[in-house]
């Protein structure tokens, strides 16, 4: 069965042993503690392991610049592998740039619009 943690902004699902995908809600803007709260869910379904993660953000969500700083620093990193970003849209793609451009993520972080590329690109990233 599959584990979910469902949150105020998002769903966290485990979907294999260190993978983790997380769903947006439709609309979604995400604050600080919103950000906190959902790296707190993936990081309770891997147990505090190495990880990947698949951030769903095709929902049109969208996040304070305050909560993109945190997502990139060291805190929510830790444990990450990598980061792939599945965005559609002007929203999507405007906050995957400023995320990738501006914060500069410590792990290795992509943005995708084919959710199997992105897939295919995380299981890379775990050999």
């Amino acid at each position: 069965m599959q584990e979910v943690i469902d949150t105020r902004t998002a769903q966290v699902f485990l979907l294999k042993e260190n993978f983790v995908k997380m769903v947006m809600k439709e609309d979604a803007l995400l604050e600080l503690e919103d950000m906190i709260e959902n790296h707190n869910a993936e990081n309770a379904l891997t147990n505090h392991k190495p990880h990947v993660i698949l951030i769903d953000t095709r929902s049109n969500s969208m996040s304070s610049d305050e909560a993109r700083k945190f997502s990139s620093g060291d805190e929510p990193t830790k444990y990450r592998i990598a980061v792939a970003i599945l965005f559609d849209g002007l929203s999507g793609r405007i906050v995957a740039n400023s995320l990738l451009n501006i914060y500069h993520p410590k792990v290795p972080t992509q943005k995708f619009t084919d959710e199997n590329e992105a897939i295919l690109w995380l299981e890379s990233m775990m050999k």
